[in-house]
């Protein structure tokens, strides 16, 4: 693998412009082929097979006109009442049934017995049902939407949409989030580089590299149902290794220059030794991220095939992309100090370099990072016992973390979907933001002891805790099946009213021996939170595993494995602390523009599991590594550690560095979940880049010392090898033309 990387780096950086104008023209086509092809984003949260999910089926089959997929407009009269305007109400929710894709829309006065009209007469709301999820409504639909209620508008009464109303062209952009992090990541790479042109590299690299998987992305949605997230996640992480990934391709081109090496031989050893750590480091991430296809949920399972598409698109960009242009700006990667000095002197970048080469060795094992790793490893214990203490304390609050699904009321006040939640609140109470729908297939044609049935069945169910009301009952003309709601006490997201859910299917209805389900989306989202949890025992294992099996085969070493799932572990369990600590318990949730606490959703511990724990190995590969080529040269495990980190840590920083700020950068998306998803990989990579690399890594690698490197020796002849990193071999000043060998050659 490595002679076919340094070749492909080779070729790429010799015809630079060839690859460079082939990446424009790829990434022009297939730009041009999404604006004509493109797909929808749509969320679809129902689990095939659940209670609630064969609940729809037999609505959608049996009787249509109470299945599909439900909304709420909710009418607030600031003076008087909703009824005062009730023609203009009428008139709206006519309308509102005429527009594409509604099969019902029922209006607040269409008969006595709906409850939609408040006590006080001040708020009212009409159901209104589509053949297709509303989420998928784009804004030309909403202002459809927005024309069809305007009598009541013109009425003076407040109008919002509620539910699945509420989604309906509720698109939201990233570009703000994009800049904000391409800029601080820019800032970064000159503070680390000292040159624009090798600061400009990944940041080139990363928007060809993200904007082309992002392309690929809508192409595929024509084919495959992707959620309305999956592109924010995408790019989120997408930017986060692609500039990684040119950074690490970068830097070793930059060291090795720096050493006195020729361009060209550089850029083919960079390729060949960096280009194959970010193979492994791509591959595990993308491995990582495809592992969420283990929930069983396609849901989550689309957002990892998102993100993997991205990633993959990113490990082809670094090695193409990047060395090409690399081999564009030649010694323009080196400082500007550096070249001015040389122009000044009169020398090549080459000879110049030749010069400083010992000095830019010596820095490896006697800079700052270098001494900070020798103290670690002169004390192991304490270091390795701190950091660790550090991690479960920040874990603490995991224990009592809550999955659920949020509802409308953890949404901004700008949206129309809480200011609907909140009148509906004050108007009805919390329940009815969230009904549950029951669904009965009648099993005896008799009119009289259908009616009985169901009379025993909304007796029941009333006198359950935890139920508000229960609505009359709808059948259908075939009398085969009947319909109606139960209001919960309790809003939508709250404990309560999933322990009802659970109450009503295996308590409460199966005492009148009939077929019947709970269904809905609060049902719903039950289920959908239901089975995430049962598989994520699973999921843990399976990546753990694959990563486990990555890692012996990068460094030949069931020891090195082993530390690092440990340690991820113990990282991500940090961060899911900080995620609860935030968004269940409130700390500094105003800093970042959350209004409320929430559950959290059961996919974003999977999520972030996947994210993160693939991620790691980024730094993982890099740090050990080199530690591993300084452990084959000196055999002293304090030393090697000193170097590694000596060697690296500048490059790790700068790269967690911006990982943090790219993906802080979308905290300022309005959505909870991924100001969620947000935190939680930037306080992941920040703990990991600083507490498990730079205090637990040493002070675990010094313990260990030799024993680090262990592979059972039946186990040998099964693991390929596989050589990441290499030393930095410096050209004689008589060698200059010619080729300097690396590994692979």
């Amino acid at each position: 693998m490595n002679l076919l990387l340094e070749r492909i780096a080779g070729l790429a950086a010799r015809r630079h412009w060839v690859f460079i104008i082939a990446w424009v023209v790829i990434l022009g086509a297939l730009l041009g082929l999404k604006s004509a092809f493109g797909g929808e984003y749509v969320n679809n949260y129902t689990i095939s097979g659940s209670d609630s999910a064969n609940g729809l089926n037999v609505l959608n089959s049996t009787f249509p006109q109470q299945g599909g997929y439900g909304g709420q407009i909710v009418f607030h009269a600031g003076k008087g009442k909703v009824s005062d305007q009730q023609p203009a109400v009428s008139q709206s929710v006519s309308n509102v049934s005429k527009l594409p894709d509604v099969i019902k829309a029922v209006s607040p006065f269409a008969s006595s017995s709906t409850g939609a009209v408040s006590k006080d007469g001040t708020i009212a709301y009409a159901s209104v049902g589509w053949n297709v999820n509303p989420d998928s409504l784009d804004a030309s639909y909403l202002d459809k939407l927005n024309n069809a209620v305007a009598p009541a508008t013109k009425a003076g009464l407040q109008v919002e949409y509620g539910a699945g109303a509420g989604e309906i062209g509720q698109k939201t952009s990233d570009i703000k989030s994009e800049i904000i992090g391409l800029a601080c990541a820019l800032a970064l790479l000159l503070i680390m580089f000292w040159s624009l042109m090798a600061a400009a590299i990944p940041l080139v690299a990363a928007i060809f590299s993200v904007l082309s998987g992002l392309a690929l992305l809508a192409l595929l949605a024509r084919a495959v149902t992707f959620p309305t997230t999956a592109p924010t996640i995408a790019t989120l992480l997408g930017l986060g290794v692609a500039v990684d990934y040119g950074l690490f391709l970068v830097a070793r081109h930059r060291e090795q220059v720096d050493s006195g090496m020729a361009v060209l031989p550089s850029i083919r050893l960079s390729g060949g030794t960096s280009g194959a750590a970010i193979v492994v480091a791509g591959s595990t991430v993308a491995v990582s991220v495809l592992g969420l296809y283990i929930s069983g949920v396609g849901f989550v399972g689309a957002l990892g095939l998102a993100a993997a598409l991205v990633v993959l698109v990113t490990i082809v960009s670094a090695l193409t992309l990047v060395p090409a242009l690399m081999g564009l700006v030649r010694e323009g990667v080196r400082a500007l100090t550096a070249r001015v000095s040389a122009h000044k002197e009169g020398l090549t970048a080459q000879e110049q370099a030749a010069r400083t080469a010992a000095a830019t060795r010596e820095q490896h094992e006697h800079s700052a990072f270098a001494r900070w790793g020798r103290m670690v490893s002169a004390h192991p214990w304490p270091w390795g016992v701190a950091s660790v203490a550090a991690l479960l304390v920040l874990a603490i609050p995991l224990f009592s973390i809550t999955l659920g699904q949020p509802d409308n009321g953890t949404n901004p006040t700008s949206e129309s979907s809480r200011r609907a939640y909140d009148l509906i609140s004050q108007g009805f109470g919390v329940g009815v933001n969230g009904p549950l729908t029951v669904v009965v297939k009648l099993p005896n044609q008799s009119s009289s002891a259908n009616s009985s049935l169901l009379s025993a069945m909304q007796s029941d169910i009333s006198k359950t805790a935890g139920v508000a009301s229960v609505s009359p009952a709808t059948v259908n003309s075939s009398g085969s099946t009947a319909v109606f709601n139960v209001i919960p006490a309790t809003r939508p997201q709250a404990t309560q009213t999933t322990d009802l859910v659970g109450t009503l299917r295996d308590d409460v209805l199966p005492k009148e021996h009939a077929t019947s389900y709970v269904t809905g989306t609060t049902a719903g989202a039950v289920d959908f939170t239901g089975q995430i949890t049962s598989r994520l025992l699973w999921l843990i294992i399976a990546v753990v595993a694959i990563s486990f099996i990555l890692l012996t085969t990068a460094f030949r070493s069931v020891v090195i494995a082993t530390k690092a799932a440990i340690l991820n572990i113990l990282s991500i369990g940090a961060a899911y602390g900080v995620i609860v600590a935030i968004f269940e318990w409130g700390w500094l949730k105003g800093a970042i523009g959350l209004q409320s606490t929430l559950p959290i959703p059961a996919y974003v511990p999977m999520l972030v599991f996947c994210i993160v724990f693939g991620l790691s190995m980024d730094y993982e590969v890099f740090l050990l590594s080199r530690v591993h080529e300084a452990w084959l040269q000196t055999r002293d495990a304090h030393r090697a550690v000193a170097i590694g980190i000596g060697a690296t840590a500048r490059v790790i920083t700068t790269a967690a560095l911006i990982m943090i700020v790219v993906f802080s950068s979308f905290v300022i998306n309005p959505d909870p979940t991924v100001k969620m998803l947000a935190i939680g990989m930037a306080f992941a990579v920040l703990i990991d880049a600083s507490l498990v690399r730079m205090c637990l890594v040493p002070s675990i690698m010094s313990l260990l010392g030799e024993h680090a490197w262990w592979l059972p020796r039946w186990l040998e002849p099964a693991v390929p090898r596989v050589q990441l990193e290499g030393p930095v071999a410096v050209p004689e000043p008589a060698a200059k033309g010619r080729r300097v060998a690396g590994p692979g050659a």
